[in-house]
Formats: structure tokens, C-alpha cells, sequence
């Protein structure tokens, strides 16, 4: 029976149907083809899943519904990875770079104890999402201390730790309507035996292609007001004229100040922005040029020119996508001295990120530390004085900045399980620790569809000696100790029917990672995994065992002299990398 792509039987008739989830789909697995595969491989697997699930094929209404789900997978994964634009995308960023979901509660599973809860979960999530969306809370509580009085070289001039300054500032942003934001910040702060404070409030509007912002700023000993106006004028261009007006109640003075603004994207991966500050006080002129990687910042350079203080900046970046982590290395000359910093930042858990930094000034010699943590919406900053003074410069670097480091780095090598377990308790995997159990109801159903295609296949396999599923285990991997060859652990499930199912012509081709694939489900997430295959091949019986992440090729090279039970381990070669890593 042939079927071309253009016929009913591939599904050009159920148009209206919708995916279920795309969160988590791997295409490549559904349809069973290797991520380099052609467009004929993906065509040609494409018809003979058509040929398996195709709705029409079941009579029952319960299994033409699980039939329905998984067809309108492969449709998907058929025309996501036939258009070279979209599985570009695809490759790049996975379904949701494809499409935005929003929130709709959508049914993954028959059974209303999973519908209830997985309702209960979007709700909350939700919420809480509208909540950030409208209000935008944030909050920063800073904290500024001094340790330089330790490293004085005469110990009748050392003094203890001492309290600098504390400072709180919180803001709240919300929407009236779909064009008009109102938002709220204030901060207070105290150091050196006084008090201060501000308070702000901040409306923005959008009117047509202009981005208005008027802010109004109220503290101890002056009001400002100020205006900011936004508007691209030209397809990769933007204009910015920002006049402020500030009453300083001291002198019983106003001082007008306007700020003008040119930012144009020069290249691809280079944008220029050009900014005029005129004031009573003081003018100048800064001209900016950012060097972008994946969209991201790799390195800055400025220069500014004033009266006051004429200055020049570089930045650059080093990030660690694997880490999640950003080094940030800066230098500001000025006409009074040279300031250079480093700033190290790194993910802590999902929703927390941690930053160290060390900052620098010559020649007066000031050095000191920031540590911030960035946890949701709140930020928390602890700033410590090192230095203040030339004579102990070498005693603060040496006590305050190498023998720390390098103490933490041994810290960390000898109490390495200990310093992991202490991270895992800033994340929250319990989700994804959680077996799925809509997957794992979907998986079954899945393979009540697939149980009479592969007797079917079965058959035929042993008429002619070829490839007969004995039996198939995927799941848990437990490579702990010195063993050459790992063992199965507890979890694990039965995908024998999946697998023959697969078969085609005496043989059995798995390209991707198999929890994807039609009758799998991820029994164990965030441990390694492996397959165990038992089959028979031309009346001898063997065995196989591959890693999740390596392909399983059946029949095996040199298995047309093989003895019986003939064990191949695949792992002799390629150990199992640990999946949490």
C-alpha cells in the first residue's frame, strides 16, 4: 500500500486539530530519524507512522481520540521539519521558539484527579505571573561595611569591622489601561550618623510610535521633574530628548538640565548611541559603542567628554552558557586616576542568581568587594571596604582578597559532595523529579495503538529468521562504583511492544533520546538512563544495552556469526554521562 503526502490518509482532513502540549516535544523522536536526516528520510518515516496511527485505522472511540493526540504530534514534527526556516528555529530554541502557548489548561490526561491538579498548578502559576506582569514589585536592601582597619601594618592603628551605611529602596509598577503605566519607588538610607531618603513617582504612557515617561522625585533638600521622550526614526534608529527641571531647596535655586540622545544599530552585532548633557552646572558629551554576541553584550567602549570629569570606559564579557555565568571586566581612566573591576555572576538556583566583585581606584588606593544576591524580584548587596589606605594595600590584597579565594577553591575540592549537596538546596527540581503522570497514562494508550502492529511485525520477523523483541527495559541507570558495566536500577519500564513495532526489514534503528519516542516516557527524571534490549536475530539470542543519549543500531556488526547470548555493552566504550551535569 503506497500513500503520497498529499492524501487523506496522511491527515490533511483533521487541519482543526491543536497539539495538546509543545512544551517538551523532541520531532526528531516522534517521527524516529536522526537530527541531520533528510527530507526523504523524514517524508518516508513520516508514511509509516501515518501507516500506524492514523485515526481512521481504530474503530473504538477511546483509542481513535489517543490515536487523534499522537497523529497531530506527527503532523507537526512532518511540517516543522520539512520548512528549513522553521526547524532552523526549531534546533536553535526548541517548540517555544516556534509558538506562544499562554496559559489554557489543556487536558493531557483522562483521568480528573491529574486534569485538577494540573489546573490548580496553572492557576497558581498564573496568578502569580499576572501579578509580576502588572505590578512588577522589586525591591534592594543594601549594606556598606569596612574591614580596613584589620590590615594595618602597626597594631595600635587596627581597628574592628565597622558599620558604614545601610540604605532599603522598593518599587511597584502597574498598568491603568493598555497604554498608561503608574509606578512608585522611595529608598532610605543612613551612613555617617545621618539619614536620608527619597521618594519617586513615575507615570509612562505610549502614544502612537512615542514613548512618554514623566517621573517626579521628592527628597531632603531638592524636587525634580522630569521628562523622557522615546521615538524610533528610522527602521534601525531611535531618538531620545530627556529636559529636567530640579528646585534645590538649599540654594532656593532652579537648575534646568535637558539630555539628548541618538542610538542607531550600525550592524548586525554592533549598536551606537551618541548623548548630550547641557546644564548650568556642567556639559558633556558621550559617545557609546556595544559589541552584541546572541544578543547579548560583548563588549563596551565609551568615551566621554566634560568640563568636570572627561573619562573613557571599556567592558567586556565572558559568558558560560553551560554555567549560566557572566565575568565582567571593566577599566575607567579619568583624568584623576584609573578604576578597573571585575564582576563574577553565576546562576545559584532557577530563580536566584549570586555576584562577587572587587573594585579598584588608583591612585588613591581604595579597594573593595560587593557581594549581591538576586533572588525573584528582591536584590540583596553587602559592600566591604578592603582598603582605604596606600601603606596597607598589599596587606589587604593578601588577607582580604587571595587568602580568602584560594581558602574557598580547597574549601570546595575537599568538601566537594558536601559543597553540591548545599547547592541542590537552592534548587527546586521537585517538578521535574516527578514522574509525568499524563505522559505515563498517554504512554500506555500509545502502546495499546502500537500492540497490533507489532504482532503483525512479530510475525513476519520470525517467518524469515529476523528480529524478535524478547524483551526491552528503559529507564533508571545506576553507575555507581568501579563496574566496567552499569547496571538497571529500580525504575524502569517496559517498552518491549514500542520497539517491535519499529522494526523495519530485520532491523531496528533509534536515532534520538528514547524517552521521547511513541510508548516511551521518562521514568526517572534527572538520573542518567539506558536501554536493555533481549532479541533474537536469526534464531541466535542476544543482548544490547546503549545509553540514553547514544543510538541503538539492531542487528549489531558481526552478529550474522554471533554465538548465542551474545552480551554487547555499548557502555565499554562511551561511560554514561552523569544528566545532571
Amino acid at each position: 500500500m503506497s500513500i503520497s503526502s498529499g492524501s487523506s490518509m496522511c491527515g490533511d482532513e483533521d487541519g482543526d486539530l491543536l497539539l495538546d502540549e509543545e512544551e517538551e516535544i523532541d520531532f526528531y523522536a516522534i517521527l524516529n530519524v536522526p537530527k541531520d536526516a533528510t527530507d526523504d528520510e523524514i517524508i518516508k518515516a513520516y508514511r509509516k507512522r501515518c501507516l500506524m496511527f492514523h485515526p481512521d485505522r481504530f474503530t473504538d472511540n477511546d483509542e481513535k481520540k489517543d490515536a487523534e493526540r499522537v497523529f497531530v504530534k506527527l503532523r507537526r514534527a512532518h511540517e516543522v521539519l520539512l520548512d528549513p526556516k522553521q526547524r532552523a528555529i526549531y534546533d536553535a530554541l526548541g517548540v517555544q521558539g516556534l509558538d506562544t502557548q499562554g496559559w489554557e489548561l489543556v487536558s493531557r490526561s483522562a483521568n480528573p484527579e491529574n486534569i485538577r491538579k494540573e489546573y490548580e498548578f496553572l492557576q497558581r502559576l498564573k496568578e502569580r505571573e499576572l501579578m509580576l506582569q502588572r505590578v512588577h514589585p522589586t525591591s534592594t536592601f543594601m549594606i556598606k561595611t569596612t574591614v580596613a582597619g584589620m590590615f594595618q601594618e602597626n597594631e595600635e592603628d587596627r581597628y574592628p569591622p565597622q558599620l558604614l551605611g545601610i540604605s532599603l529602596s522598593q518599587s511597584v509598577d502597574c498598568a491603568f489601561t493598555g497604554v498608561d503605566r503608574f509606578g512608585l519607588s522611595g529608598r532610605v538610607k543612613t551612613g555617617n550618623g545621618r539619614g536620608d531618603g527619597s521618594v519617586s513617582a513615575v507615570w509612562k504612557r505610549v502614544a502612537g510610535n512615542v514613548n512618554l515617561e514623566n517621573t517626579v522625585s521628592l527628597s531632603a533638600d531638592s524636587v525634580s521633574l522630569t521628562c523622557r521622550a522615546a521615538r524610533n526614526v528610522f527602521t534601525r534608529a531611535a531618538v531620545i530628548v530627556q529636559p529636567q527641571l530640579q528646585y534645590n531647596m538649599l540654594h532656593e535655586a532652579f537648575i534646568p538640565s535637558i539630555a539628548l540622545i541618538y542610538s542607531m544599530k550600525l550592524h548586525p552585532r554592533w549598536q551606537g548611541s551618541i548623548v548630550l548633557n547641557i546644564s548650568p552646572i556642567a556639559n558633556a558629551l558621550t559617545t557609546t559603542m556595544v559589541h552584541t554576541e546572541n544578543n547579548h553584550a560583548k563588549a563596551v567602549g565609551s568615551l566621554t567628554l566634560s568640563p568636570v570629569n572627561s573619562n573613557v570606559r571599556l567592558v567586556y564579557f565572558i559568558r558560560k552558557p553551560e554555567n549560566d555565568a557572566v565575568t565582567e571586566m571593566s577599566v575607567q581612566m579619568t583624568t584623576y586616576g584609573i578604576n578597573p573591576a571585575i564582576i563574577m555572576d553565576r546562576r545559584l538556583s532557577r530563580y536566584s542568581r549570586l555576584s562577587c566583585s572587587f573594585h579598584f581606584s588608583f591612585p588613591s588606593c581604595l579597594l573593595y568587594t560587593k557581594f549581591k544576591l538576586k533572588a525573584g524580584q528582591s536584590t540583596f548587596d553587602w559592600q566591604i571596604v578592603l582598603c582605604d589606605d596606600k601603606e596597607a594595600l598589599s596587606r589587604s590584597v593578601l588577607y582580604g582578597v587571595a587568602i580568602p579565594y584560594f581558602t574557598f577553591q580547597l574549601a570546595k575540592m575537599i568538601f566537594r559532595p558536601w559543597w553540591e549537596r548545599f547547592k541542590m538546596m537552592f534548587e527546586d527540581n521537585s517538578r521535574e523529579q516527578e514522574v509525568d503522570v499524563a505522559k505515563k497514562e498517554e504512554a500506555a494508550n500509545i502502546v495499546n495503538l502500537m500492540r497490533a502492529t507489532a504482532e503483525r511485525i512479530k510475525r513476519d520477523e520470525e517467518s524469515k529468521n529476523g528480529v524478535i523483541i524478547e524483551s526491552a527495559r528503559y529507564g533508571q541507570c545506576d553507575i555507581s562504583g568501579t563496574r566496567a558495566y552499569p547496571l538497571a536500577g529500580e525504575r524502569t519500564i517496559d517498552v518491549t511492544v514500542p520497539l517491535q513495532a519499529m522494526v523495519n526489514d530485520s532491523q531496528l534503528r533509534v536515532y534520538t533520546v528514547k524517552s521521547q519516542l511513541p510508548g516511551f516516557y521518562d521514568p526517572c527524571p534527572g538520573d542518567p538512563k539506558m536501554l536493555t534490549v533481549r532479541y533474537f536475530f536469526r534464531g541466535e539470542e542476544h543482548s544490547c544495552t546503549v545509553a540514553d543519549e547514544m543510538p541503538l543500531m539492531i542487528p549489531l556488526r558481526g552478529e550474522i556469526d554471533a554465538k548465542p547470548l551474545v552480551n554487547v555493552n555499548i557502555f565499554t566504550a562511551h561511560r554514561l554521562t552523569n544528566e545532571k551535569t
